[in-house]
């Protein structure tokens, strides 16, 4: 199977990219930039099954190059700025033209070429205030209330994904992903908020102390690995009975000190502690409230996908990832 996947360079995509290669589909990697020589190195053993296209999903003309002559069979569309209050306040043309824009050319692009099956990548910040206000949130019943340009473009987004699916009777789904952890992640230049896993294993790496908060900052984590299997599985059901899926893991992931007891293991001269009362923590966060969990429950029942990585079983799989690939997102 060709499967075409926007936003290939970037953490999820480059995830997704791996999953697909994996089980032996050629893969056409849309990007803004070049795969990071890590990621060309992993997956130099697949050959020519995989194609590095760069270009832009606010330029035509290279979208459409980027189907063209090539028989795509699936598309993944995941090019995303995921912005932060900086970039609203400097920037948010570039955040409407790439995320609500660029999705409407790339859907029309796929069905100009009579893609079939496309999973539109989609974020849970398009549940908006409900992310913070509620315990759990559910595709057909919570109320969107998005405020901040990523989650208004994110939901728009999705919409005009949607309604172009239903004018011209395409196979689309959307998926609103969780907060994502795991290999892969790096700073590309249009995620202003890398996770804070991340930020510590760069932390353990380098030889610096971390700064914990003080107060937790909770959320539904979900492993990476996890996150391309559950997209793949969007990509292949036979007849999705819905057009929004949620993909996250459903589960309290602990504190961030257990994180750090985790990268102690192979970084045995990490220092961590918690911030005393008063004191600044030195982690970036973007959000500092508690986020609800994300349901599941439609996705196990229709498409039939489970997650596989507990949070013990994620961190077991991802540290000698970061061993291997040491020097990753320094």
């Amino acid at each position: 199977m060709n499967v075409l996947v926007t936003g290939a360079t970037g953490f999820v995509g480059i995830n997704v990219v791996e999953a697909l290669l994996a089980r032996g589909d050629r893969v056409v990697a849309f990007g803004a930039t070049e795969l990071p020589a890590a990621a060309r190195a992993a997956f130099a053993q697949h050959g020519e099954a995989l194609t590095v296209v760069i270009g832009d999903v606010r330029d035509d003309a290279a979208v459409d190059r980027a189907f063209a002559g090539r028989r795509i069979d699936r598309l993944v569309h995941g090019a995303v700025i995921t912005a932060g209050r900086a970039r609203e306040l400097d920037d948010p043309t570039t955040i409407v033209e790439v995320n609500i824009a660029g999705t409407t050319r790339v859907i029309e692009a796929a069905r100009r070429h009579g893609v079939g099956r496309i999973v539109h990548v989609s974020s849970g910040s398009a549940y908006g205030r409900s992310l913070f206000e509620l315990p759990h949130l559910y595709e057909d019943v919570t109320p969107e209330r998005p405020e901040t340009f990523y989650q208004i473009t994110k939901f728009a987004g999705e919409r005009a994904a949607i309604r172009i699916a239903a004018l011209h009777g395409l196979e689309l789904v959307c998926t609103r992903l969780g907060s994502v952890i795991g290999p892969w992640e790096l700073d590309t230049g249009v995620r202003d908020t890398l996770s804070t896993h991340f930020q510590l294993a760069r932390m353990a790496a380098r030889g610096e102390a971390a700064v914990l908060p003080a107060r937790e900052h909770r959320r539904d984590w979900v492993y990476s690995r996890d996150v391309a299997a559950g997209i793949l599985a969007m990509l292949d059901a036979p007849a999705p009975r819905y057009r929004l899926y949620n993909l996250a893991s459903g589960d309290d992931w602990g504190g961030l000190a257990h994180w750090c007891t985790h990268l102690r293991s192979v970084y045995p001269g990490f220092a961590y502690r918690v911030a005393a009362e008063g004191e600044a923590h030195n982690l970036g966060i973007a959000e500092a409230q508690d986020r609800a969990r994300m349901d599941i429950g439609r996705l196990a029942r229709d498409i039939g996908f489970r997650r596989r990585f507990t949070p013990d079983a994620a961190y077991a799989d991802w540290l000698p990832w970061l061993v291997a690939h040491a020097g990753w997102g320094r």
